[in-house]
């Protein structure tokens, strides 16, 4: 299998995380999105952390996943198949993925594109005809992998950090960015 650079990802794969695998994927997404500290007011980055520590359920219509390499879990994604229930705003009937991280001593071998990628083919498979996602215009390395993906941006969708995370409004908050990729055309 080859990563987006044409490197040997040899080592490497995409699964469903296992029940057990809870606390391992909290501390990535902490390890993976602590960089971004400064780039949001405190209390919006606190709750957001708070929500990014909250591992998800099978049970809770989602798909949780994990890219191991060399035998470590060392990123994940949630994969939603209809993105509209996922309480983000996006259409009902879409396919989404949220919280994609992968540990900073693990980046720059593909892992990132292959969870992302592995969201666009289960979209595929299940019959969407859209794949949407969120990011912020701070997380520039993200959404360069987006649109390099195909990812477009759909600004009728975009949201407030606060209000995604229960908050009241404060001056300086964080725009929460959408993005959608047609399937029709894959």
């Amino acid at each position: 299998m080859l990563d987006f650079e044409g490197r040997v990802a040899a080592s490497s794969r995409i699964r469903p995380a296992a029940r057990h695998e809870a606390t391992p994927i909290a501390s990535i997404r902490m390890a993976a999105y602590s960089q971004y500290r400064k780039s949001a007011p405190p209390g919006v980055f606190d709750a957001y952390l708070d929500d990014l520590r909250d591992v998800e359920r099978p049970e809770d219509g989602t798909q949780l996943l994990v890219a191991e390499w060399q035998g470590r879990v060392v990123g994940s994604v949630v994969f939603y198949p209809d993105a509209g229930l996922a309480g983000m705003g996006l259409p009902k009937g879409w396919a989404g993925f949220r919280k994609l991280a992968v540990h900073p001593d693990a980046r720059g071998r593909g892992l990132g594109r292959r969870l992302a990628l592995y969201c666009v083919d289960r979209a595929c498979e299940l019959g969407a005809l859209t794949l949407g996602i969120h990011s912020s215009s701070f997380m520039t390395t993200a959404c360069k992998l987006y649109h390099q993906m195909g990812f477009v941006r759909c600004p009728e969708h975009d949201l407030r950090a606060t209000a995604i995370l229960g908050m009241s409004p404060v001056v300086d908050d964080v725009a929460v960015i959408a993005f959608r990729m047609n399937l029709r055309t894959r």
